[in-house]
This record gives C-alpha cells, structure tokens and sequence, in this order.
C-alpha cells in the first residue's frame, strides 16, 4: 500500500502493524481496513455499486471507447514510475493503462480493484503536490459539490502535474440517484480558469447518429413497445426500417468524431475531454 496514504488530520504517516485498524503515529487518528483497504468515510447506503465490466479502446460504447484512447493516449506520454491518482476509480477500469506507473485507485466504495476508500471532500489523506497525475473520469457529474472535488484534485497536483477529465454531456440520467450535472465547455473552461490550470486539451466528442440511436431506442422501449395489435405491429415495423437507414448512415458517415470544443459546427456535443495542466514555477513542464 503507498506510503502516500496519510493521516488525513495531521499528514503523518500511520502505524500499519495492526491488520485491522490503521492507527496514526502522532495524533491517534484511526482508520477501519476492509479486505486490507482503508475505508476513511461512509458510503452512501443508497448507492448501487456499479458491476465490473470489461473496457478498452474496442469495448463498451463509442463514448468509453473514445475514453479509453484519450486516457490511454496521455499515460504513454508519461515517464515510468510518476504517481497517479485515479479518483472515482469504480472497477478499476483504467488501471491496466497504468502498470508502469505508481498507481492509486480510490472510490467513496470499497470496491475490491481498488486501494482505499474516501470521498475527498470530507477528508484527504494525502499531503498537497503529490501526484502527477489525477484521473476524473466521468466522475464529476456524480458529486453535487463538484467545485470542492476539483479544487482538492488541483491542490494535489505536483507543479506541472495533469488533471484529466471525462464527462458526458448529452447522456441520460445514469447512476441513480448520484446523477446532478451536466457541464458546457464554457464551465470547464471556468473550472480550470479558478484553480489555476492550464488548459492543455478540451476536445468534444460528437455524434449525430448516435442521438438518432438514443431517440430510436427511446421511441422502441417507452411508445411502441406499448401498443397492441396493428398499430404495434406498424409501430415496429417503421422502427425497425429507421434503424436500419440509420445503420447506412454510419457506414456512409461514420459514427462520430472528437475535435477542439470551441468549433461550433456541430453544437450537439455527448461528452467532453479534459487535460489541465498545473503550472510550473519555471513554466510549463
């Protein structure tokens, strides 16, 4: 376990003899193990914890897809062996992207991928410019107070350190009931702006095709999929024929596209990616 993990009241590091129960050397501040991982806060008891699916640059929707190869694309930037947070981590989805590299993977939930357990809001147990590298994907949509969250990541960041954020933008409620935001590339652009980061990267991720797809499967699973009789049977039929003109299109068109999110010439956006940069004292690293 990384001696990165400290005492979240006095940043000193903790007596880890006991296997049940980290202890702090200096303050007497205690932290429960679970499976071997310190849980530092509560979970909610209302949270589902989401199943472990298989992802990378072939796997999941186009959205993760696109994920992954962003993601992927900066830690083969990285030099072997910097320190890398991956905060909201879930299954450890994007762990094997980093097995050349001092990982951490933390959630609210002690999920079993991962090494310990905290919401960054309530408590840090990390002391300030300790990684170089912190992941946020598709995480601040979940967390109301996501100002607070952000702020603490920057704050952890090593001068010239990366913050690298995913999120959704046109995506339906996910997560229930920890689903709260939606975010434009102008409040990103902000968000960087109030932490003090550069703005290495903010691309769009765009698909007309697949909103076609969003309103087909609505359209399918929420009205015609009600009906009876003729009126189903045509319902389905008229569904089915837009869906495969829709399919065409794709393969004439293709099935989305990321680019710089200050072009305005397809507005519709699914989702964003982020790379904020803290500065150096010398300049950019």
């Amino acid at each position: 376990m990384s001696e990165k993990i400290v005492c979240p009241q006095c940043k000193s590091a903790f007596d880890r003899s006991d296997p049940v129960t980290w202890r702090c050397s200096r303050c007497g501040f205690s932290v429960p193990l679970l499976e071997g991982k310190p849980v530092f806060t509560n979970f909610p008891n209302d949270l589902n914890p989401s199943e472990k699916i298989e992802r990378n640059a072939e796997q999941g929707t186009l959205w993760r897809q696109y994920n992954w190869k962003f993601i992927e694309r900066i830690s083969n930037t990285l030099p072997g062996q910097v320190d890398v947070l991956d905060v909201g981590a879930g299954r450890g989805d994007f762990k094997t992207l980093f097995t050349r590299h001092a990982y951490l993977g933390l959630d609210i939930y002690p999920y079993p991928e991962l090494d310990l357990s905290v919401d960054l809001i309530e408590m840090c147990p990390f002391n300030d410019n300790s990684f170089d590298l912190v992941v946020l994907a598709n995480v601040i949509e979940h967390v109301y107070e996501y100002r607070k969250l952000v702020s603490r990541c920057a704050r952890l960041l090593k001068p010239g350190g990366r913050v690298l954020i995913t999120v959704p933008f046109l995506l339906k409620l996910h997560q229930e009931p920890v689903d709260f935001h939606r975010y434009t590339r102008y409040t990103l652009a902000t968000l960087a702006e109030e932490n003090q980061l550069e703005v290495e990267t903010l691309d769009a991720y765009t698909n007309p095709l697949a909103l076609l797809d969003e309103g087909i499967g609505d359209t399918w699973q929420y009205l015609v999929k009600k009906q009876t009789g003729m009126r189903g049977f045509t319902g389905k039929a008229r569904v089915a024929v837009i869906q495969r003109l829709c399919n065409g299109m794709k393969k004439s068109f293709g099935n989305g596209k990321v680019k710089t999110a200050s072009t305005d010439d397809d507005p519709y956006v699914l989702g964003y990616l982020c790379e904020f940069r803290k500065p150096s004292p010398e300049g950019r690293a």
